[in-house]
């Protein structure tokens, strides 16, 4: 009797895992005996911003007037070669992973690049079953940037650290008692907006700003997060905390 062919032993079988978002429901496309043989992702389009404006040559560009260039989503297609498929049995997985992916809010982990993840909302695009051939193929329409899978307030592990690009963190608490400290926010292609856990302390007690403005914004206890702090993709930033009590700073790294 011949040996079935079984990806999950495998540890050459490309994969999926798909995490819908602010929940911890987590599906691998293994475990439906589906193996990652073919993934596209669209490149980075930059939003342009043209005025024609008489008498002059050419079009003002004003592509950078608001602070930074801002890309559309990109779009990722998946392929998937079904293992071990009969005719019902494709029927059956196909209709799962639409009840599953079709419509939702996912992170998506590709198991070539297993430090990162995108994030956009899925479609099963087309299923494809015949004899010679079965095959699924899921899209996802989603942010221009990639994240780093643990943020900066997650204690970092060797798998899937990434040994070219990847950053170690120390997750500590700024601890405050009636003074100011200042945390160094990284450069960040996707100008991304840190978390800010106030773990002790009271609401109200404890504020914080970048650097460069003059205006504090009051933190309350549990997770907080205000447009007015973001981080750059240009320089380093200075956020600074005041007040009483300790504060989480958690941000993830993007990237194209």
């Amino acid at each position: 009797m011949p040996e079935i062919y079984d990806p999950r032993t495998r540890s050459d079988a490309g994969y999926c895992t798909f995490r819908i978002e602010d929940t911890d429901e987590t599906y691998n496309t293994l475990d439906w005996m589906l193996v990652l043989t073919n993934c596209e992702i669209d490149d980075a389009e930059a939003r342009r911003y043209t005025v024609d404006v008489p008498g002059r040559d050419g079009a003002l560009d004003l592509t950078e007037a608001l602070g930074g260039v801002y890309f559309a989503n990109r779009q990722i297609t998946l392929e998937f070669a079904c293992i071990n498929y009969t005719t019902a049995r494709f029927i059956n997985i196909s209709s799962q992973l639409r009840n599953a992916l079709d419509g939702r809010l996912c992170r998506l982990v590709i198991s070539s690049e297993p430090a990162y993840f995108w994030r956009g909302r899925c479609q099963v695009a087309s299923t494809r079953g015949s004899a010679e051939h079965t095959a699924i193929t899921v899209t996802m329409d989603a942010e221009p940037h990639k994240y780093s899978i643990y943020g900066s307030y997650e204690p970092w592990l060797w798998s899937p650290f990434s040994f070219v690009d990847g950053v170690t963190t120390q997750p500590e608490d700024v601890v405050l008692n009636n003074q100011t400290k200042s945390v160094t926010l990284p450069i960040d292609p996707a100008r991304g907006k840190p978390v800010l856990w106030l773990n002790t302390g009271t609401s109200g007690g404890v504020r914080a700003k970048l650097s460069t403005q003059s205006a504090w914004q009051v933190l309350r206890v549990g997770k907080n997060t205000f447009p007015e702090i973001r981080m750059s993709d240009r320089e380093e930033r200075t956020l600074q905390l005041r007040g009483t009590g300790s504060v989480g700073v958690d941000y993830r790294i993007g990237s194209l």
